[in-house]
């Protein structure tokens, strides 16, 4: 495929013109972002049972996000004539920022300060990580050296991705640099998240409660089943944009 024939980018008019994206976003990201605070609060602010908030806590955590990042190709108004590349654009762009604030926000805490953490189960300003670990994976109870390897590539990944989106919005769509980040980030997830998935999936699941739905499918399954789903998004976008940046 020519240049001129690659796909037309998303028009960013300001989010006034797209107020009902902006809204299904708010609605289901919202809900992420206040979890776990909130969850906190419940735990150890009216004493109720930490294991059932935690399984709470990872059906609005996994709901939302898969939600979220598919909120531009729901049939809002707005978007009427958005092509479905524009769409799946702007789906992506989503899906990079929040996996570049999950990865320096609650991975890169984890990573520095994951002693602490394994010591702290019963303080409230480790329970982000435990409401977690309770059932979800042990592993992040242990820090193993395979752990903690992935961790580091996943912070080094969200760092990357994050100098991406900078360049990306600071030429207003047309670095290829940063469509270059975005797909070296997008083939790391799908690395680091299949290692994750196959190497306790072979062993067993020697970390995850099985005999719990919530636990297996929705805290270990779907919690981090974006990364390996979205990416390849991400990889079909890069490609198509960078034919638009006029490279082949």
């Amino acid at each position: 495929m020519s240049a001129s024939a690659a796909p037309t980018p998303v028009r960013r008019e300001g989010p006034i013109r797209h107020v009902d994206l902006w809204i299904a976003r708010g609605l289901t990201l919202g809900p992420v972002v206040l979890a776990f605070p909130v969850a906190t609060w419940i735990v150890f602010g009216l004493g109720a049972d930490r294991n059932q908030v935690a399984d709470v806590l990872a059906v609005v955590y996994s709901v939302g996000l898969f939600a979220s990042f598919t909120t531009s190709c729901w049939p809002l108004p707005s978007l009427r004539e958005w092509t479905a590349f524009q769409r799946v654009e702007s789906m992506c762009l989503l899906f990079l920022i929040v996996s570049a604030a999950t990865h320096l926000s609650w991975e890169l805490v984890w990573l520095l300060m994951h002693e602490s953490i394994e010591v702290s189960r019963d303080a409230a300003w480790a329970y982000p990580w435990w409401a977690y670990i309770d059932g979800g994976d042990m592993r992040y109870a242990e820090a193993t050296p395979t752990l903690l390897t992935m961790e580091i590539l996943s912070v080094t990944n969200g760092t990357l991705g994050a100098v991406g989106l900078y360049r990306w919005y600071r030429s207003r769509g047309t670095d290829a640099v940063a469509v270059l980040l975005f797909m070296a980030m997008a083939v790391v997830h799908l690395y680091s998240t299949s290692l994750y998935f196959g190497g306790e999936i072979l062993e067993g699941l020697p970390n995850v409660d099985t005999s719990s739905f919530l636990d297996t499918w929705i805290k270990f399954g779907l919690a981090n089943a974006p990364w390996i789903v979205f990416p390849w998004f991400v990889l079909y976008w890069g490609r198509r944009t960078l034919q638009r940046l006029g490279l082949r």
